[in-house]
């Protein structure tokens, strides 16, 4: 596994997800989501053919594995909050890797994700009401920061590994960096799901903070 990745194989950040989840996330705000998902889109419209092909800094995977992970993941956490009935080999990393989610027209296809995610949890109650979610139950709210940490992360992964500026905006990194430093979630994956966060300097800005936090480098 590449040193610089977050997660283990074969499992998404969120996966086997437990413990206290009554703290309250920052990304019930569509807006967030909405400017989140907005740069990712911005960023796959601008991947040549040798750009889809790179390594990324997610796993082993190349940049087209890892857009494809992060549709796959998007879609499903859309449809836990719609209550859909998720099969639980669905929620794979690697089969979502390389389950070809954005076809020949990638933007297009992403875009059709992030819409019906956007809906999922605009929808009336979505955030407060409690879902079905890898064998316990979430508010809405949750599963929208986790979306929103997905994006923000592996649009990262994305644009790095296909060598494109991801200029996110400073209010959806602090949403995210909330939620990934007190979702219990993050310190029960240690070794399992998440490498050691690494050392930074206290001069790092937010941004290098929250990737080194995940288990990622990054310059600035």
């Amino acid at each position: 596994m590449d040193p610089r990745t977050a997660v283990e194989p074969h499992h998404h950040a969120w996966e086997h997800r437990a413990g206290d989840t009554s703290q309250v996330p920052l990304a019930d705000d569509r807006a967030l989501l909405e400017e989140s998902f907005a740069l990712v889109t911005s960023v796959i419209g601008q991947i040549g053919p040798q750009g889809w092909t790179a390594a990324s800094p997610c796993r082993k995977w190349t940049v087209r594995q890892t857009a494809n992970h992060l549709a796959g993941g998007l879609l499903l956490l859309a449809r836990f909050a719609e209550d859909d009935a998720v099969d639980a080999a669905e929620v794979d990393a690697q089969r979502q890797a390389d389950t070809d989610h954005l076809g020949g027209y990638p933007v297009t296809a992403f875009a059709a994700i992030t819409d019906r995610s956007l809906a999922a949890f605009t929808a009336p109650g979505t955030l407060e009401r409690e879902h079905a979610f890898m064998g316990t139950d979430v508010p809405g709210s949750v599963l929208a920061s986790i979306s929103l940490l997905e994006s923000l992360i592996h649009g990262w992964d994305i644009a790095t590994g296909a060598h494109l500026p991801y200029p996110a905006r400073d209010d959806i990194i602090q949403a995210v960096w909330h939620f990934a430093t007190t979702d219990p979630a993050v310190e029960q994956g240690r070794g399992s799901q998440f490498t050691d966060a690494l050392p930074v300097l206290p001069t790092a800005t937010p941004r290098v903070r929250l990737l080194a936090h995940l288990g990622r480098h990054a310059d600035a």
